[in-house]
């Protein structure tokens, strides 16, 4: 039997008048995989501080057992600027270089990062060198909240395959259904200022908690009805002196019914949002030609060329610190570009949103106030009402001082104060950051109907599946076009994180004659283009089987007229074509990248 590791036992905590966990008791064991989810200031992040002792309960405790050892990714430390990586993970774990690079390779972290200052790094390395910091005191129970927000998408493959072999045990709370259900086995969800725990992932838990809600409506109908029918007696008969005993015995039969009857909480319905934009018609969104960014003398990407349609759906994908939020800053004009140019449709009227945008928050303001001021001047009432009601604050909520509001509730307002203009061009820079699961889907959703273009930054994979058309990724110090779907883009991602060792092995070796990062980025063209020709094999396979099978009953019967099927003919051969050039180029590549590396 499985070994406890942590217990809460009756947990209080209020702020203010806002009772936020109200006796919440939950065992954690070991090996145990738990995903924490909630709404928006439900109190997931409060329950971690309670575990980590940031915060204390106003009521009840945290208890650890005598073999628990938590470990804590700790976010906001501003790394060394001096000494080597591999020194500071030495002096911080005491332990031997051997098991220090043992434990640095399973996060990507080979003897070229691992001699370099740590404050040098990139964001997305810090953040794995963090992880590793936390990772060599050998804890047995991890906390991690909100890890997407902070790790770019190669880091959170990384840590996903971790934590799917880990033995220990974790509680995870995310925003990413992708991440929690690939990794966790239990649900804890915050509600109401209650928990509820699940013994299974986080879409089972849904699926089940659904089936729970339809059954509660079921059976309050089938009550309703029941109590109308006793009703009818009562209003007929009370005052019938031969009836009345009879009559206060349905009276008092139909309190008990009513009773029984479940709150379903009206605030806790399923999150729908209608984002409004004007009519846009087809053309060029923006154009950018030899475009450098940077700030001063830095130059963080240069070589950017690319145009943009009305109505596309585009995902800036990337490592963290390549230039990325740089780039939408820069599209979006806030800073200055270093040279080239961009050019905006003259009718583009630009939203911008990225975690500053916070900054337009003031603590002496409501959730209502705030919205009206930032709404154009002619919004009405009534649509600053449902563009709060889309970011689940209604009621209550809408008199809610700002300065109270959590990281999500705060998030949501800003998004709701940026969507309430009808922008027709969209840039925004990790929006679901700090979002629940929900909103976060149901941004994605409104987004992909939105007729604008919308151009992002974010690695939460649920809502860059559902909302990108296509991919820009900005790697060594360009930005080029990913030709494939968001989940080639991760497949791919994935194998190559996975060859990671070895390929940059051959780099340090091979760099006598070639830049590393130029080597490094011809070796992941040819196996992108190899992964490509895979997928045009298994695409050719089935259309090559379809054709088979049409000229099979044209063999079989000579005489009949098909003419669906002769159109179908047709339209296979034109597809096979293209699929046979798409492989030749993808041939002639990888061979032309091949001359360059053997050079």
């Amino acid at each position: 039997m499985p070994h406890p590791l942590l217990e809460g036992r009756q947990l209080r905590k209020k702020y203010g008048l806002q009772t936020v966990l109200d006796g919440l008791s939950f065992l954690v064991t070991e090996k145990q995989k738990v995903a924490l989810i909630g709404r928006n200031g439900a109190g997931k992040s409060t329950l971690l501080k309670l575990i980590t002792g940031a915060e204390q309960p106003d009521g009840g405790e945290v208890f650890f057992y005598p073999q628990t050892r938590l470990g804590v990714v700790k976010q906001h430390e501003e790394l060394p600027d001096e000494g080597t990586v591999l020194e500071y993970l030495e002096a911080g774990s005491g332990k031997q270089e051997w098991e220090v690079k043992k434990q640095a390779a399973q996060f990507g972290l080979q003897q070229g990062h691992l001699a370099q200052v740590p404050a040098s790094l990139s964001g997305g390395y810090q953040m794995r060198v963090k992880l590793v910091a936390m990772l060599l005191e050998d804890p047995n129970l991890l906390l991690l909240d909100e890890p997407v927000n902070y790790l770019d998408l190669q880091t959170l493959i990384l840590l996903e395959r971790f934590l799917q072999s880990y033995k220990g045990s974790f509680i995870i709370a995310a925003h990413d259904r992708t991440f929690l259900q690939n990794t966790c086995t239990h649900t804890f969800e915050i509600e109401r200022a209650g928990l509820t725990s699940y013994k299974g992932s986080v879409q089972e838990y849904l699926e089940f908690k659904e089936q729970q809600r339809e059954y509660e409506l079921s059976a309050n109908k089938k009550l309703a009805k029941e109590i109308a029918h006793q009703q009818k007696f009562v209003d007929r008969f009370r005052y019938k002196a031969s009836l009345a005993t009879r009559a206060q015995s349905k009276i008092k039969h139909i309190t008990k019914l009513r009773n029984k009857i479940t709150a379903i909480d009206a605030a806790l319905a399923t999150v729908s949002m209608t984002i409004p934009s004007p009519r846009v018609v087809a053309g060029t969104a923006i154009r950018v030609e030899g475009l450098t960014i940077g700030y001063g003398d830095l130059v963080i990407a240069d070589g950017i060329d690319f145009e943009i349609q009305r109505g596309d759906k585009i995902v800036i994908a990337g490592e963290n610190g390549r230039g990325k939020s740089t780039l939408l800053k820069t599209l979006a004009g806030r800073i200055e570009s270093l040279s080239g140019s961009y050019k905006w449709w003259h009718r583009a009227d630009i939203g911008y949103y990225d975690q500053k945008t916070e900054a337009t928050l003031k603590p002496s303001e409501t959730v209502l106030q705030h919205l009206t001021r930032l709404a154009p001047a002619d919004a009405s009432g009534e649509r600053i009402l449902m563009m709060a009601g889309n970011f689940l604050f209604k009621g209550d909520d809408l008199d809610k001082s700002t300065s109270v509001l959590s990281g999500g509730e705060r998030a949501r307002l800003c998004l709701a104060g940026v969507l309430l203009h009808e922008h027709n061009v969209l840039l925004l820079d990790e929006p679901t950051n700090h979002l629940d699961v929900e909103t976060t889907e149901a941004l994605a959703l409104a987004l992909s109907k939105y007729e604008g273009t919308v151009i992002f930054v974010s690695h939460a994979r649920t809502f860059v599946n559902t909302l990108a058309e296509k991919i820009f990724e900005v790697r060594n110090g360009t930005v080029r076009r990913y030709m494939g779907t968001y989940e080639e883009y991760v497949e791919d991602l994935a194998a190559l994180t996975s060859a990671s060792t070895k390929e940059e092995a051959q780099v340090e070796q091979g760099a006598k004659e070639m830049n590393a990062a130029q080597r490094a980025e011809y070796q992941t063209r040819v196996k992108e283009h190899q992964r490509s020709q895979e997928r045009i094999d298994k695409k050719m396979k089935k259309l090559d089987g379809e054709k088979s099978e049409i000229l099979a009953y044209f063999f079989e019967n000579p005489t009949d007229y098909a003419p669906v099927k002769a159109q179908r003919l047709s339209e296979l051969d034109q597809q096979i074509e293209a699929l046979e050039l798409a492989w030749v180029e993808d041939q002639e590549s990888i061979d032309e990248l091949r001359i360059k590396l053997n050079h």
